[in-house]
């Protein structure tokens, strides 16, 4: 049997985007949730750079933590629950007297940038996902 979504580079581009879209929210939300915490430090990854990272990990090997595949029908898929090295340290405009460098202007720039980023990978997802649908469709009722 012929596999339509695992094979299909553009929603494994957009898998890859909503898994780290979603870590660098939870990154985020830790941040504002730290925001009053003395001596916190601001945490945050290169999106970007990730995305890269997984693109080039995907088209040289397959990672040391991926998923068995026991089935030729599952997607691939890590179980990495950790989130992607920091590539670009975190510059405070400010830090407070406490130690504190959580900006809380920044991580709402980030959190609407980053919720952007989400949103259209879920749309463009959806969009692949409904051509491959008129595809079956049409090749079915032909």
């Amino acid at each position: 049997m012929f596999d339509l979504v695992s094979g299909n580079s553009m929603i494994q581009l957009m898998d890859h985007s909503l898994t780290l879209a979603s870590q660098r929210q939870t990154l985020i939300a830790s941040n504002l949730a730290n925001i009053d915490t003395p001596g916190y430090r601001t945490r945050d990854f290169s999106f970007e750079g990730a995305l890269q990272a997984a693109l080039s990990e995907d088209a040289g090997q397959q990672s040391p933590t991926s998923l068995a595949r026991t089935n030729p029908l599952h997607l691939q898929g890590t179980a990495s629950s950790t989130l992607p090295a920091t590539t670009d340290p975190v510059r405070p405009d400010s830090e407070r007297n406490d130690g504190n460098d959580v900006s809380l202007d920044r991580e709402n720039m980030l959190m609407a940038r980053t919720q952007m980023a989400y949103q259209n990978a879920s749309n463009f997802m959806q969009l692949e996902l409904r051509k491959m649908y008129f595809l079956i469709r049409e090749s079915v009722a032909h």
